[in-house]
């Protein structure tokens, strides 16, 4: 008399003609309904080709998950990465109602941002660090596509990075229009009070761009810029 076939045990089957394997020998669980357990762990991969419930997961997947997220916190609060962890801060919170992102007891860190979206652009400011070591006439600090800008504002800082030590304070305003620019230096504090001055700033117009340039009276010099560019 012939054995019976094993069932429920690797190389295993279901009960039925034909015969479907449930354990493979190489450990597969192959089925073609519902597989229930407390707990099904693995080695390598869970693959399904329709969907996989759970009450948890832990691991990597591929593909899509559906479902809610239990979110840390109150309502608006903004969620971050915190060591691989979802977190979130009473500090920053994004209102829906009001389309509003607020940041409390904290700053909002950019080298440059945008006020205005669309056809409300209104300005763009950024922030540069920009150096010279000689003392070469109309050296170019920064550009801008005169095509995309109406009018600029400029806060310069020189300051000498040997002795004798100056620093120097800019303000320029400028502005353009069809391949002309004008500029005014309405603003400039030297220290010492004796101090020779550290740079001469122009604003140009050359080849489509509109430049900053400078020239120093010594060299080594490090220059903090603020630029606000208005929309054209």
């Amino acid at each position: 008399m012939a054995l019976p076939d094993p069932f429920n045990s690797v190389g295993g089957y279901t009960v039925g003609i034909p015969p479907l394997p449930i354990i493979a020998t190489n450990g597969d669980i192959n089925s073609p309904g519902t597989i229930t357990a407390n707990a099904i762990n693995v080695t390598t991969d869970i693959r399904a080709a329709n969907t996989v419930y759970a009450s948890s997961f832990v691991g990597t997947f591929t593909g899509t998950i559906s479902g809610g997220v239990t979110a840390p916190g109150y309502s608006t609060y903004i969620l971050f990465n915190t060591a691989g962890t979802v977190d979130a801060n009473q500090n920053c919170t994004f209102n829906k109602a009001t389309n509003t992102f607020s940041i409390t007891n904290g700053r909002i860190l950019a080298n440059s941002y945008t006020l205005g979206t669309g056809i409300n652009e209104f300005s763009t400011t950024t922030a540069l660090h920009m150096v010279t070591s000689t003392t070469s006439t109309d050296q170019i600090l920064t550009t801008v596509d005169a095509t995309t800008v109406c009018s600029m504002d400029y806060m310069i800082i020189a300051t000498t990075t040997t002795s004798p030590y100056y620093r120097q304070t800019s303000k320029i305003m400028a502005t353009s229009l069809n391949g002309d620019v004008g500029y005014y230096e309405y603003g400039t504090i030297d220290v010492p009070q004796n101090s020779p001055g550290v740079a001469d700033f122009k604003v140009v117009y050359n080849n489509g761009n509109i430049n900053l340039t400078v020239t120093p009276s010594t060299t080594n010099v490090n220059y903090k810029i603020m630029i606000t560019s208005y929309k054209e």
